[in-house]
């Protein structure tokens, strides 16, 4: 099964008590799932410098454990280890996941968590910027909003500069359901401190909402329910007799490749929907059915658009069945895979391939630039949770815009 990532602007999901999206510091990752049985067992395979520079780590470990000037915990040393391994790859998208996170990437699946229900991401200064506040949430309900930027728990300095700055602010909001954690943000050059009550989160994947005869859909992530909520919208539009349609994926940063998959293929008409290869140059292609949803169709886009959201948006630009509208998008175009080790539950995931879109563009760290721009307002106030034409001026863009195609089809 492949997914969609972590790191690199973190997006984490404060809901398992503060849990990253795909796993404790994730964010934006396209993966593949694998069990790995034998993960745990050395193969030397006859490489004899192999063998030497393995045998060298383990010298290193026993002198530690016997001669370090303090009692060394053995399974530090081994997590050491294993983080440094993959941290010299030098990629954001590849990491280790301990048992316990292994544990919640999963039940993130299900979108059910106990925490404070806050979607976060690194902002471009490593902060920590609360991307969504859950309806109904706890968050929601002590003030929280969209744009903060976390930088004390329970008075003590946090950021999301790198994976351990991550994990240490999920380790400060993480606490027993009924308890109080204290929140400081920067908001617009304020400080605020605010007491939230940690309980139980639904999320939601998808809203939607019709605007005269316009159907507008926010799909916040390629995950859980995404595909059935993108389903029951377009019933609930055809029913409405729309004749145009916005796809919101603002600041969406990934989730699960296949169900984007499935969401795309709604939308596009037969054939080739993405593809990947790998070191080797080994392809795998994956395909639409000749279903192709055909109302006038813009996708709204921004910098944190990213990883499945780019799958998807950039098919129906390369298809030309909508209107790209926004900014320029985050720019992920490589695969993960995620292998769990059995003896534990702990996982890796690491990156394995590099995908392209219908055209063979690779969007990797480039983007997909949006066919019309349109920077949101400095004006825009993120206090509003429900759609605002007045205060969001690009969904009022790309509204005016479907608008506009909806009168050309009618010519």
């Amino acid at each position: 099964m492949k997914y969609l990532s972590k790191n690199a602007v973190a997006v984490l999901s404060v809901c398992i008590s503060l849990l990253i999206v795909i796993t404790m510091t994730a964010a934006i990752t396209l993966s593949v799932t694998r069990i790995d049985a034998n993960a745990t067992e050395i193969i030397f395979g006859g490489d004899k410098e192999f063998e030497k520079r393995y045998t060298r780590l383990n010298e290193v470990y026993q002198i530690l454990m016997s001669n370090y000037y303090k009692e060394v915990d053995s399974d530090t040393l081994i997590q050491g280890a294993i983080d440094g391994m993959l941290a010299s790859l030098d990629d954001p998208y590849t990491f280790y996941y301990t048992p316990d996170e292994m544990t919640e990437s999963l039940e993130n699946h299900a979108g059910k968590y106990s925490g404070i229900g806050i979607l976060v991401s690194s902002d471009k200064e490593g902060g920590l910027c609360v991307n969504r506040v859950f309806k109904d949430s706890c968050a929601m309900k002590a003030g929280l909003l969209a744009g903060d930027v976390i930088t004390h728990v329970n008075g003590t300095p946090v950021s999301a500069k790198t994976n351990e700055d991550l994990n240490n602010a999920v380790s400060l909001v993480k606490g027993e359901d009924g308890t109080t954690v204290e929140i400081t943000v920067s908001r617009k050059g304020e400080k605020l401190t605010f007491s939230v009550m940690r309980g139980k989160v639904n999320i939601n994947r998808v809203e939607y909402y019709i605007f005269d005869d316009v159907g507008y859909i926010i799909l916040y992530e390629f995950l859980g329910d995404a595909f059935t909520g993108v389903k029951e919208a377009l019933r609930a539009f055809n029913d409405a007799e729309v004749k145009g349609v916005i796809f919101d994926v603002r600041s969406n940063t990934g989730g699960e490749l296949y169900t984007c998959l499935n969401i795309t293929d709604l939308m596009v008409p037969e054939g080739l929907i993405m593809y990947t290869e790998d070191r080797y140059g080994d392809r795998q292609n994956h395909y639409s059915n000749e279903y192709a949803y055909g109302l006038p169709m813009v996708v709204l886009v921004n910098e944190m658009t990213a990883s499945a959201s780019e799958v998807f948006t950039a098919a129906i630009q390369d298809y030309k069945m909508g209107v790209v509208m926004g900014t320029n998008t985050f720019g992920k175009g490589i695969v993960q895979q995620v292998h769990t080790f059995p003896s534990d539950g702990a996982g890796m995931q690491l990156t394995i391939e590099a995908y392209y879109t219908p055209t063979g563009r690779n969007i990797h760290e480039v983007g997909i630039q949006p066919d019309i721009v349109v920077e949101l307002s400095e004006d825009y106030d993120p206090s509003i949770y429900t759609p605002d034409m007045e205060n969001d001026n690009q969904l009022k863009a790309a509204f005016d815009q479907v608008k506009k195609m909806i009168a050309e089809k009618a010519e």
